[in-house]
């Protein structure tokens, strides 16, 4: 029988994905140790599923240096949502591209420096658009749980045996500015971009563009994840929802929200109608009403309202065709910031 799916995922390819979640950057011979096979076997499943377009690894800043997020929706004139979403998407500021069933056409995840950068990116980049013609936002107060935290299998750090010390390990030199401008690109490309690779953007030794990457990956400065197509077999169904917690409640609900495993993105929101957002990822289209009902008969929440994903017209930085093939990506970095930074420490 065809399988209903593009990409069939099979449970040692979750096994894979799940290693690699934990550790994206982990050695393939570790990789290999824990999923029992060879390391050959390993590289060679990985990149099957990589060209497929099932899995790949995303690369991007992390909140740590007090980057600001925001969520932003937006309404469109009839027939013209395919258009809105792909100028949007070409905006390094803006990480993700979503069309969604609903009150709004697209929303959007922003990532900016600081709130006159997103004041500027609402201003400039979509008050201006012809064909948009509502726009609501909400900055994130907390990140919850999103991308980077959600497993395949079981919990974060799930894959016992796996050797993560090339991603611990490091000198602890102050990492430059220059040194993260230099390194993101590289790996928002490839995640898994070889030291050698690394070095040359660097202008440094393969042993000197490992402990830099190191360092940035474990203090944070970049934040790496292992993301899956809806495409696949598993979990082809994305649920949004917009909640009302009490303030006094927020932090434990969220909390409880984020554990759960089908759990890919639960967000504290500021200076909008709801105070909750949160992405669950379906199995089939009936359980969104279950899983809606488990959560307000359990927890302390109000659902003001809720959407299913239709499109990934860019997801963190990487572009989407209309049949959800990959075609590439853009960088956070402005083309501006891709040239040499003066010097400066991250930390």
């Amino acid at each position: 029988m065809t399988p209903d799916h593009p990409h069939w995922l099979s449970d040692s390819d979750l096994r894979l994905v799940n290693i690699l979640q934990d550790s994206p950057r982990a050695p393939w011979a570790s990789v290999a140790r824990v999923l029992g096979a060879s390391a050959p076997t390993a590289r060679r499943r990985w990149r099957s599923i990589t060209d497929e377009g099932a899995a790949w690894i995303a690369s991007y800043p992390g909140f740590t240096w007090g980057l600001l997020c925001a969520i932003v929706e937006v309404r469109c004139r009839p027939g013209s949502v395919d258009e809105v979403a792909a100028s949007l998407r070409r905006s390094p500021r803006i990480v993700t591209v979503t069309g969604l069933t609903g009150d709004r056409d697209l929303v959007l995840t922003v990532l900016t420096r600081n709130m006159t950068e997103f004041r500027r990116l609402l201003q400039n980049e979509l008050g201006r658009g012809t064909d948009i013609i509502g726009v609501r936002s909400s900055i994130v107060s907390r990140m919850f749980s999103e991308g980077s935290r959600w497993r395949a299998l079981g919990a974060p750090g799930g894959a016992r045996g796996l050797d993560t010390t090339e991603a611990q390990l490091g000198n602890e030199e102050p990492i430059s500015l220059a040194q993260w401008r230099a390194v993101l690109p590289v790996l928002e490309r490839n995640g898994r971009a070889s030291a050698a690779e690394l070095a040359t953007a660097l202008g440094s030794s393969d042993g000197h563009a490992r402990r830099v990457v190191n360092r940035l990956l474990r203090n944070g400065w970049i934040q790496q994840r292992v993301d899956l197509s809806l495409e696949q077999n598993h979990w082809p169904h994305a649920l949004a929802l917009w909640m009302v917690v009490p303030a006094a409640r927020l932090e434990d609900t969220a909390a409880s929200i984020a554990k759960l495993s089908m759990t890919r993105l639960c967000a504290g929101l500021a200076g909008g109608t709801s105070n909750l957002y949160v992405i669950v990822w379906l199995r089939d289209l009936p359980e969104a009403a279950s899983i809606e009902a488990q959560l307000v008969r359990s927890l302390d929440v109000r659902v003001t309202d809720r959407a299913i994903l239709l499109h990934y017209y860019k997801r963190v930085g990487h572009l989407f065709d209309d049949n959800r093939a990959h075609e590439g990506f853009v960088s956070w970095l402005l083309p501006e910031e891709l040239e040499p930074a003066a010097p400066g420490s991250l930390s």
